[in-house]
């Protein structure tokens, strides 16, 4: 008896002895490597950079180095380097999960959808405790409206690592409003890797966190039994003879304002002076940007008691207002990522807009109808507010101590209703509305689809890789962050996106570096006005899906100049 005891007291210190051999022998950490950790996970992603290359000078198949690597060239927006960087450590050891995640990462701000799917699922089969895989495919699911998936892979990574900056930003997301507003102030007060512009939008939404706090979501919700309504929509001119894009006339708080109404804005933004007018609360201070060389552009968010459009009464809603005048000609924009509870119905050749409920989902009782006017840094789908918090927070006091908590409403994936199968889909990213489009007989790149861009604008990489491309001085883009200071003219470009063939001569062509960077994927134009003024555009916004109707018999005069 005392001798089978020993046996596994044998086996147990042999393999301590083996341990410490193996401790003994495991090769010193390279500190160039812990260096440039440090520095990403601070923010700092050029100095990470050469500690990076120093790390791999002394081994050049280190693969957190060659990983860490490619994420710093991503972060630092050389995504050639990173993408080359990638391809070839991955050629060398093909079944790397670290560098098969990096290369997830690449794909996705190339805007390779399908591929960098399909790296991250790779990545997760070699090592399935690889946080930031779970993350990338959380990316790629919510970009697809597939909230229920990317939720779950949130919570996989945060299992895994919940000590992780990256795993702690994208969870605090999932959760309800006062333990994210912890969340968040404690993520900002330790090392994380954000820039400085990603770092100042989370402290302006924990400003306004803080200054919400004692107060109920301002949910904007619909007031009566109007469930739909149409508009007459109002044209707005450049000039006496050009015709600029559509607008609504919105009344905010009894005042009326003119808006541009724009698929490529969120929320709704107006002038100080339209603001002051209305008598709306200023709450926080913010910042926000668009094309131009200007960059941030001061705003605070506000208050407004009444939003009519149309038929439809909203109450307690939140509008941005921008400090200084935006250059524009009317009082501001109205985003149509407001309506994202309807169908919206942006009939330009009849010059109306119509919303309509959207299409109920099995097992669903009712549609929630409000108007999305609240808006954060990184936008949730328009249950998840709602979804992560317990019923049981509206009972009172009383009633929680007695009842049991019922269990939390998850997110929804995107559904497609039987008489919506045709309707194209789309990706969505924040209010940004991306589909894939073909430039001549080019693979399918992302464009934004935005009614409040005058033209159709071509990424000069995108323009030189399909077609030629000339200067051009005399065409001015202007876009709420300025006036942008180089444009081009790309010769010819057939357009194809959903069931369209557009032809453009002569396509204005800009740098959408700062775009794509601001988005996270690679942005190879916008389809403006210009296209939509020919077409009818139904937007689901809820489950990704547009229609595009053409009927020439149907242009309004006004866009017939």
């Amino acid at each position: 008896m005392a001798l089978r005891s020993a046996v596994p007291l044998v086996a147990l210190l042999c393999l301590v002895v083996a341990l410490a051999r193996a401790e003994d022998t495991k090769p010193p950490e390279n500190p160039d490597l812990t260096a440039a950790n440090q520095l990403f996970q601070s923010g700092k992603f050029g100095e990470a950079i050469p500690r990076y290359q120093q790390a791999l000078q002394v081994d050049p198949k280190l693969v957190p180095a060659q990983a860490g690597l490619v994420r710093a060239y991503l972060r630092d927006e050389q995504v050639d380097k990173a993408f080359d960087l990638a391809t070839t450590s991955l050629a060398a050891q093909p079944n790397s999960a670290s560098l098969l995640s990096a290369m997830g990462q690449v794909q996705y701000r190339r805007g390779e959808i399908a591929e960098s799917e399909a790296s991250f699922l790779h990545a997760i089969k070699a090592d399935p405790n690889l946080p930031q895989a779970y993350l990338g495919l959380a990316r790629i699911y919510r970009m697809a409206l597939y909230y229920r998936r990317a939720f779950d892979q949130v919570m996989r990574a945060h299992e895994i690592a919940p000590q992780d900056p990256a795993v702690q930003r994208a969870w605090m997301a999932t959760q309800p409003r006062p333990e994210r507003m912890k969340a968040l102030e404690a993520y900002l007060a330790a090392p994380h890797p954000d820039d400085a512009e990603e770092t100042a939008a989370l402290r302006h939404w924990l400003e306004y966190l803080k200054a919400t706090a004692d107060q109920p979501v301002h949910s904007c919700k619909l007031t009566g039994e109007v469930e739909k309504t149409e508009s007459k929509m109002e044209v707005m001119l450049r000039d006496a003879k050009h015709v600029e894009g559509y607008g609504l006339m919105v009344k905010i708080n009894d005042h009326n304002q003119r808006l541009l109404l724009d698929t490529g804005a969120s929320g709704i933004l107006i002038n100080r002076r339209a603001a002051e007018k209305a008598g709306l609360k200023r709450i926080s201070t913010v910042q926000f940007s668009g094309i131009g060389e200007k960059g941030e552009r001061d705003a605070y968010l506000a208050l407004a008691d009444q939003i009519r459009v149309g038929e439809l009464e909203f109450k307690d809603c939140v509008v941005l207002v921008s400090e200084k005048s935006m250059g524009l000609d009317e009082d501001g924009l109205i985003g149509a990522d407001v309506f994202s509870h309807y169908i919206v119905d942006i009939d330009m050749p009849s010059g109306m807009l119509r919303l309509t409920p959207l299409p109920k989902r099995p097992g669903e009782t009712a549609v929630k109808t409000s108007l999305a006017s609240e808006e954060g840094p990184e936008p949730d789908n328009e249950e998840q507010e709602e979804s992560a918090r317990p019923a049981s927070e509206e009972k009172s006091a009383a009633d929680k101590s007695t009842a049991s908590v019922p269990p939390v409403r998850l997110p929804k994936d995107r559904y497609t209703a039987p008489e919506m199968a045709n309707w194209a889909r789309v990706y969505r990213i924040g209010h940004q509305l991306l589909i894939p489009t073909r430039v001549n007989d080019s693979k399918a790149m992302l464009f934004i689809l935005d009614t409040g861009a005058f033209s159709n604008l071509l990424s000069t990489q995108t323009a030189r890789s399909v077609t030629r491309v000339d200067s051009n001085d005399m065409v001015k883009v202007k876009g709420l962050s300025g006036e942008v200071n180089r444009t081009f003219n790309a010769d010819k470009a057939m357009f194809h996106f959903a069931n369209v063939n557009e032809p453009n001569q002569n396509v204005v062509t800009i740098d959408l570096s700062n775009i794509s960077r601001s988005v996270g994927v690679e942005v190879s134009g916008f389809l403006g006005f210009l296209t939509f003024r020919q077409l009818e555009v139904k937007i689901d916004y809820r489950d990704g899906l547009v229609e595009f109707t053409y009927d020439p018999n149907k242009i309004a005069p006004a866009l017939r100049r």
